[in-house]
This record gives structure tokens, C-alpha cells and sequence, in this order.
């Protein structure tokens, strides 16, 4: 109930623990195969005016482009705005919400590069923020346990330590299949995401959002595949469409009778696969496995519309080492046996001194 005048006088933590209440019950409707109660619990958590203030707090007050307006000019910096900015929303029926087009900038990537970002209106970040935190919690239940990147938790480390356990001493596995998706946002197939999302109650927002389009000098562009990079619902989208992958390839789990009812994966599985975002690793015990991915993984490809990238996409042997999330991971013969290092790539070290060498610079000043 937010009459008050003061953004500050809101008893957010409060708020942030009813959102976080509803987000654990659709985590559990989902485990439980209730679908009609997720749905029920979504469409609550879309309507509800706890989770709009929080994600107005989050891109007005905590994102990265809070200072950056899209293609409408609207900005809200100071705290009544923000509550007039609420009292604005509250009105509308978030089901019927007309996304406009994003704003789109280039900004620089690592290699050189420009790389498009699409920056959607406040309300439209607002209005997926609320999706988001809706949509999220069912899938974090549905998502293998070896996907990381672009979720709640999960970081580079957990992947890292995954891979390594998957290919430490004991294990078979030699053989890495190193997989790159080919521009995966730009390409990612509209009709798969919807068919994926077709149950949520906010799937009409979700096809809005797909097709929304950009402006770039003053001219729009439609899109008719990819995720629109830059907006808040897009990573979990590009997940979604991601998910399934393990399937696919024929690696099985085993429930395990444990109090939290976890998944494992089955011992006799002769692979292994890890995905960060959309850099991924297959591991398996042969050359002839490891090669015979490709095939594999076509079926899933084209469901998705997306390809393997022909250059950063091979074969090795882990005592020949390969590069992921800025590792690097080989095996060398020690003097007690094989043994896994793993330790940061050329490029990482290469950044990390760049970065050093600039501060000293700056901090120095000219002279």
C-alpha cells in the first residue's frame, strides 16, 4: 500500500521478502508439476504492486543505465519522481503494455569490435523486470544443473570447478569438444522462445518484446529472430531457448533419493557437458565422441535457429589444453602421474595487466 509521498519511507524489506515468498512457491508449484498453480502464483506475481515498485527501484536506482533513457527521452532521477512514476504504472493493466522500439547504441568489445545494444524505454525495463521475476523461478527449476551464466547465482568459478571435476584424475573423460554458438542472440528462433513460454500468463507481453524492433537514426528496424540485447528479460530468454541441450546429446540423470530430491548425473554417462552462457564444453572418453558432437547437436541447433561457429568451435585433447571463461585447463605428466592445471588464459593475464598498466597511468596523471 504505497500512498506516501516519500520513496524513502517505504518499508522495503518487507516488499522484498513477499516477492521473494511468491518466486519460492512458483519454485515449488513447478517442482510439484502443478502448472495451473504456477500460472496462478505467475499471474498474481505480474499483477502485483510489490514487485513493480521493486522493479522500479532496480532500474531507476541499481542498474547500469539507470542515467540512460530510451527512445521516449523519459528519465527518472529523483525519488518523487519515482513514486509518480509508480502511481503512472500502477494504473495500467501490465498485460496490455505496448513496448516501444529500443534505442540502439554500439558499444566496443574486447576484440575491437562493436557490439549492438538495444535500450529499451524505462517502463518497457520496468515492465520486464516484473516478467522476469515471474518467469525466472519456474525455469530455475526446469534448467540443467550444468548451466551457468546469465542466472541468479551461478558464476564463472562454479562452472570452472564443474568442468574440473568432470575431467579430474579418476575420470576417462579426455576428449573436449569446444562449442561456440554463432552470433546466438542475433539469431535466436522467435517461434521456439514463444512455443517454450507459451504457458506464462505474460506470453503475449514476451512476443511483443521479440518483435519490437530498434530505432537507429531515426530509422525502426524490425527483428525477426534474436533476443534484443540490452534489455532485462533477454538473458533468461536466451536460456530458455538454450535449455535442453543435455537431452539432446544423451546425457542422462538419475534422481537421487536424497531429502532434496537432486538429480545426478548417471555414472555410466561416457559424457559431460558444462555451458556458460553460450560458450559451452562437451567432455567425453573418445576422439570419435568428441567428433561425433556435431552431428549430435544438430537437431537441437536448428530447433533454435542458431549455428556452431566454424572457428572457435573444435576438437582437443585435454593434454593439448583448451581456453574457457578465461581459463585455461591442461593436463601435463607430473612426476605423480597426470595431473589438471588450471589457470588464467594469455588473454585473461594480457587484460588484467592492460588494466594495471592504465591505472598506473591515470593515477600518475601526465607526467
Amino acid at each position: 500500500h504505497v500512498s506516501h509521498k516519500d520513496w524513502y519511507s517505504i518499508d522495503w524489506s518487507i516488499i522484498q521478502k513477499y516477492v521473494m515468498k511468491l518466486r519460492q512457491r512458483i519454485y515449488r508449484a513447478e517442482q510439484q508439476k502443478q502448472r495451473r498453480k504456477v500460472r496462478k502464483l505467475q499471474r498474481l506475481l505480474l499483477r502485483s504492486k510489490a514487485n513493480l515498485l521493486l522493479s522500479i527501484s532496480r532500474v531507476t536506482q541499481q542498474n547500469k543505465g539507470k542515467r540512460t533513457p530510451g527512445v521516449d527521452g523519459y528519465m527518472v532521477s529523483k525519488p518523487n519522481k519515482r513514486i509518480k512514476f509508480y502511481q503512472q504504472l500502477v494504473k495500467y493493466n501490465v498485460f496490455r503494455h505496448r513496448p516501444k522500439p529500443a534505442k540502439r547504441t554500439l558499444i566496443p568489445k574486447k576484440n575491437g569490435k562493436l557490439r549492438p545494444l538495444g535500450i529499451p524505454t524505462m517502463r518497457d525495463r520496468v515492465y520486464q523486470n516484473v516478467v522476469k521475476n515471474a518467469l525466472e523461478p519456474q525455469w530455475e527449476f526446469k534448467f540443467e544443473p550444468t548451466s551457468y551464466g546469465f542466472r541468479p547465482k551461478p558464476s564463472t568459478h562454479d562452472a570452472i570447478s564443474n568442468l574440473f571435476n568432470k575431467l579430474n584424475t579418476n575420470s576417462k573423460k579426455k576428449w573436449v569438444f569446444e562449442g561456440d554458438f554463432l552470433g546466438c542472440f542475433d539469431h535466436l528462433n522467435h517461434r521456439w522462445i514463444t512455443k517454450q513460454t507459451s504457458m506464462f500468463p505474460g506470453n503475449t507481453l514476451i512476443k511483443r518484446w521479440l518483435e519490437m524492433g530498434y530505432v537507429e537514426h531515426d530509422m525502426l528496424h524490425t527483428t525477426t529472430e534474436g533476443t534484443p540485447q540490452g534489455g532485462l528479460v533477454s538473458p533468461l530468454l536466451a536460456n530458455i531457448a538454450l535449455c535442453g541441450m543435455e537431452e539432446e546429446i544423451g546425457i542422462v540423470y538419475k534422481k537421487t533419493y536424497k531429502p532434496n530430491g537432486g538429480y545426478v548425473i548417471d555414472p555410466k554417462c561416457k559424457i559431460g557437458r558444462v555451458l556458460y552462457a553460450d560458450d559451452f564444453v562437451i567432455v567425453t572418453e573418445t576422439k570419435e565422441q568428441a567428433e561425433g558432437m556435431y552431428g549430435k547437436l544438430t537437431p537441437y541447433l536448428q530447433k533454435r535457429g542458431i549455428n556452431l561457429s566454424q572457428e572457435k568451435t573444435r576438437v582437443t585433447h585435454i593434454e593439448d589444453g583448451f581456453d574457457f571463461l578465461g581459463f585455461s585447463l591442461r593436463q601435463y605428466k607430473t612426476g605423480q602421474g597426470k595431473k589438471l592445471f588450471i589457470k588464467p588464459s594469455k588473454d585473461s593475464i594480457q587484460k588484467a595487466k592492460n588494466k594495471i598498466k592504465d591505472t598506473f597511468t591515470m593515477m600518475r596523471g601526465d607526467q
